[in-house]
């Protein structure tokens, strides 16, 4: 079946189903379960099967009958008194995400679909900060190259750079306050400005 014929062959079961779902239900049922068929002989997703039910073809919808459970499955802890080998083992095991399960409001079957896992998070561990000015001198290591005397000026090259930065905005924030004073005398009108002056 070519994918044009098979997508309009599935639009006309679904439509045709959810017409007659409160008029004929044996009917819309059939339609339903034909469609279900096509789309497993395809090889289509699960997602497009997860909202009739697989046995009965019954549409399922939540408040009508049918039940939704959606199972979680817990995260395992990870034991800190493990072995780095035991360890190793339980990650590699498949990592299964929830299940959402439906149940059939007509004939009572429960409707399974795998949702993907979740992915995994990862903490990085943050280092503790060392205070810049310690009262122990650290000992350098051979390879590092740098010399007691570059930190002090790097630490004043970061100081003017923050500096700078703290003058241009102040300069900023300056010029909107001279804009808005200037457009405010040519503009009549009140303002918050003028009642907090007063």
């Amino acid at each position: 079946m070519s994918s044009t014929e098979l997508t309009s062959t599935l639009d006309f079961l679904t439509d045709a189903g959810h017409l007659l779902a409160t008029t004929a239900p044996e009917v819309s049922a059939f339609l339903m379960s034909r469609r279900n068929n096509i789309l497993f002989e395809n090889e289509l997703p699960q997602s497009q099967r997860q909202h009739v039910c697989t046995c009965c073809g019954h549409i399922m919808i939540m408040g009508q009958g049918s039940s939704l459970k959606v199972e979680h499955r817990k995260a395992m802890q990870r034991n800190p008194r493990l072995s780095k080998g035991k360890e190793h083992q339980s990650d590699t095991s498949p990592r299964s995400g929830p299940a959402k399960m439906i149940t059939c409001g007509h004939c009572g079957r429960l409707t399974k679909t795998k949702l993907p896992a979740p992915a995994p998070i990862s903490r990085r561990k943050i280092k503790a900060q060392e205070p810049i000015n310690s009262a122990i001198p650290k000992q350098q290591l051979p390879g590092m190259a740098q010399t007691p005397q570059e930190a002090p000026s790097q630490k004043a090259n970061s100081n003017a750079n923050s500096k700078k930065r703290a003058k241009s905005r102040k300069a900023g924030l300056q010029a909107l306050l001279d804009q808005n004073n200037a457009t405010q005398g040519t503009r009549p009108g009140l303002s918050l400005s003028l009642f907090m002056k007063k």
